[in-house]
Parts: structure tokens; sequence; C-alpha cells
């Protein structure tokens, strides 16, 4: 008996340091304005009601009578879009491939300053659980699972 308890003590132990207790939300929408497509997807992980990480990307598919004006569009974005990628705890990538646009901005929550957690909208006093994130993304058009 005392073997029995033991192993399922090890195995308690061992879930709970391999991040059992971490959910995942993954949430899709796609829009589409005037003739460019976009399609947005926003992963997040979840330790009981904070965030830990979320990964934000977004693809837009231009018309092929933009392929001259890609390396423009990619500059804009990378201005409006790059601004917080000096922060620490934030990753910036922004790529063209023909008449497509994909942006992925990352998140780890723990490693941003305070002022950049208010900016995102992660402060300490807010309820930042799976639950709370996945009906507002729902509210905002997304697809959740």
């Amino acid at each position: 008996m005392k073997k029995i308890l033991l192993v399922v003590g090890l195995v308690a132990g061992s879930m709970a340091l391999t991040g059992c207790g971490t959910e995942t939300l993954t949430c899709t929408k796609e829009e589409k304005t005037g003739d460019i497509t976009t399609t947005s997807e926003i992963k997040a992980t979840f330790e009981g009601d904070k965030t830990k990480t979320v990964e934000a990307s977004s693809t837009a598919k231009y018309p092929d009578s933009y392929k001259n004006q890609m390396d423009k569009i990619k500059s804009m974005a990378e201005s409006m879009l790059g601004s917080n990628a000096d922060e620490e705890g934030v990753d910036f990538n922004i790529t063209t491939k023909g008449t497509s646009l994909t942006y992925t901005l990352t998140y780890d929550i723990d490693k941003l300053s305070d002022e950049e957690k208010s900016n995102v909208g992660f402060d300490a006093n807010t309820d930042q659980s799976k639950e709370v994130a996945q009906k507002s993304l729902e509210k905002q058009g997304y697809t959740c699972k």
C-alpha cells in the first residue's frame, strides 16, 4: 500500500512540475474588407486565472494588383505593429510572401513590465482566466476552441 501511495505521489508531483495545470485557448477569425481577406489567430496559455503567454498572428491576403506594393505595405505594418517589439517579453515578426503579409506578436506576460502589461490589457488586478478571455474574444467575432 505504501508503494502505491508513493507512486501516486510521484506521478502527481511530476504532473505538477510539467505544467499539467496549464490550459490553452485557440481562437480564429476571418474577415474580408474590400478585396483583402484577413485570417487572425490568437493562442493563449493560462495557469488558473492568469494569462501566461499570448501569440497573436494575422495573415492578410491582397489581390494580385498589390504585388508591387507589398514592401510598402510591410513597412507601414512594421511601423504600426512593431512599436513595442523592443520590450522585454515581446517578440514580433512580419513577413511577406507573394501578395500575403503575415505578422506574429508573442507576449510572455511574466516578462513584461507593469507598464507594458497595462498597455496590452494584462493588469494584475483583472481576471485573466481562460473563460473571461474566451468570452471577450467571442464577442469580437472569434471562434474559440
